[in-house]
């Protein structure tokens, strides 16, 4: 079965960009691999992800390179066959977080928000997102994708 992959743990968890991915049963943002996704490392892995979007290297994220990092994850996702791939950038993750509301995304913001979701993907609330709370909010995520169908 293939993994539903969530844009910037993540589209609602999946639909909404939920960024501690699962990929060949690895937690990506476990930047030290030991089992354990940290605050830190969520949003340090969240703000590099996303900030691939900067295209003009200006240090923020406007709409339209919000627009088009999305447009081509769809296209990258949906060729590799992805469940979803087109809900990808469809879920209002750049409004929210977008603090100062000036249509633009700078690492500061995406840290902001990421340390609030952080702990809205930490259900025992102990500080660490392991691999089975990773699959608990991948269920969680499908079945509210199933849902909105």
């Amino acid at each position: 079965m293939k993994r539903v992959l969530l844009l910037s743990v993540l589209a609602a968890l999946v639909a909404s960009g939920a960024h501690a991915q699962i990929q060949s049963q690895e937690l990506l943002a476990d930047a030290n691999r030991d089992g354990k996704i940290t605050p830190k490392e969520y949003q340090d892995s969240r703000r590099t992800y996303l900030m691939r979007a900067d295209n003009n290297r200006d240090g923020k994220i406007d709409a339209a390179e919000w627009k088009r990092a999305a447009a081509s994850e769809r296209l990258d996702l949906r060729q590799k066959g992805v469940d979803n791939a087109d809900l990808v950038g469809k879920g209002g993750w750049f409004q929210a977080m977008d603090l100062d509301k000036d249509n633009t995304l700078t690492p500061t913001e995406i840290n902001t928000y990421t340390a609030a979701r952080f702990a809205s993907l930490d259900p025992n609330g102990d500080g660490v997102i392991t691999r089975n709370e990773v699959s608990e909010i991948e269920k969680a995520a499908n079945k509210s994708l199933k849902s909105m169908k």
